[in-house]
């Protein structure tokens, strides 16, 4: 009688040792995840919105009476219905915001017959920090539009056009790339006025916006943004330096302020050019995609009226390669302000390179009302 033969064992399939190889893993990270939810504070998730904050108590605004609230996606966006004491001043004083957070008159999302809409879409150019509400150039856009529908009221084909200020201080082309899709949706504007670069080569840390903010990745990006072992690993790359002044909020604020003038070269541009540009094409499709012309808008500093560097010319260059590349409108700012000579460079605001007072405000809503217009 023949010995019963061995039989071999059963070999498993590749997707099952790799599976059965994985759970050891995923045990580790949990434990890792675990333990940085131990040392990891909720409020370390929301460090760029920390950033902000401290920035504008440093500049002079009062602790707990900012005008932003945290945004997961975007880091910060106005508060709604913000009116401050007009005591405090053109730049911490007066309607901040409507309803809907801009800064803008009352409007309605339901009432769209018979209405245009102009989106006014950028940073603290847009916002027109440092100037009175109806100051800002989106406002008194605004009004050189109702004096013409005035003007034209025997025209029964006119319509009203509304103009949205949707301008928030501090905001980066990252920050524009990630709420302009939900402004399109909501407002279905005609014309989309993007204003951007002022503040995406400012300098806060060793890290990018995009590092602050979710994975690209859209399944894992939910998990990618809440993991704060990933913000432990990322906060390892901000150096001694930055890091001991970041301990101390008021030297890191300072520091951080002196950037927007005269950066530190260590530490890292919230976005780069090339990231920049990409931000201003994906924009731009988004406007497409929602049939709303874009327009950019090139900002003029200071410093280039007069012959000093800045770091925003680069910016600047960019802004109208994308405009000649994809074919949009460009309102280039720089040259009307540097025709006007020393005129134009007393419509800076004081210790400031970037913001306006009203007539240079005033000068920016004419160039657009002329673009719209056409």
């Amino acid at each position: 009688m023949d010995a019963p033969s061995l039989q071999s064992p059963r070999k498993l399939s590749v997707a099952k040792r790799l599976l059965f190889a994985s759970v050891p893993l995923l045990t580790l990270l949990a434990f890792i995840e675990f333990v940085a939810r131990c040392v990891v504070t909720e409020a370390s998730i929301a460090k760029r919105f920390e950033q902000i904050e401290q920035i504008i108590v440093h500049l002079g605004n009062e602790p707990g009476e900012s005008i932003f609230q945290s945004d997961p996606d975007c880091f910060w966006r106005l508060k709604p219905n913000v009116v401050a004491p007009e005591e405090r001043g053109n730049w911490w004083g007066g309607m901040m915001s409507n309803s809907h957070g801009m800064r803008s008159r009352e409007v309605s999302v339901e009432e769209t017959r018979d209405k245009r809409r102009i989106l006014c879409f950028g940073d603290s150019t847009t916002f027109a920090f440092g100037v009175d509400f109806a100051d800002a150039w989106p406002n008194q856009l605004q009004t050189l539009l109702d004096s013409d529908l005035t003007a034209t009221e025997v025209n029964t084909s006119a319509q009203a056009v509304e103009v949205l200020n949707a301008g928030i201080p501090g905001q980066t082309s990252y920050q524009g790339r990630k709420r302009l899709k939900a402004e399109l949706e909501k407002w279905h504007p005609q014309f989309t006025i993007i204003t951007f670069g002022n503040n995406d080569g400012w300098r806060w840390d060793d890290l990018a916006d995009k590092d602050h903010g979710s994975s690209s990745f859209p399944l894992i990006g939910s998990w990618i943004n809440q993991s704060r072992a990933l913000f432990w690993l990322r906060s390892w790359r901000l150096p001694s330096a930055a890091q001991q002044t970041i301990n101390n909020e008021s030297r890191w604020a300072e520091q951080a302020t002196l950037n927007y003038f005269d950066p530190n070269m260590r530490w890292t541009p919230r976005v780069s050019l090339d990231d920049f540009a990409d931000n201003l094409r994906s924009m731009i499709a988004m406007c497409h995609e929602h049939n709303s012309e874009a327009i950019l808008v090139v900002w003029p500093d200071q410093r280039q009226l007069l012959d000093q560097s800045t770091w925003r010319l680069p910016y600047q260059e960019v802004t109208r390669q994308v405009a000649a590349e994809t074919k949009v409108g460009c309102i280039d700012l720089v040259p009307l302000f540097e025709r006007s000579g020393r005129r134009a460079i007393e419509r800076f605001l004081p210790r400031d390179v970037i913001h306006v007072d009203r007539e240079g405000n005033q000068w920016v809503a004419r160039q657009v009302s002329a673009r719209v217009c056409q």
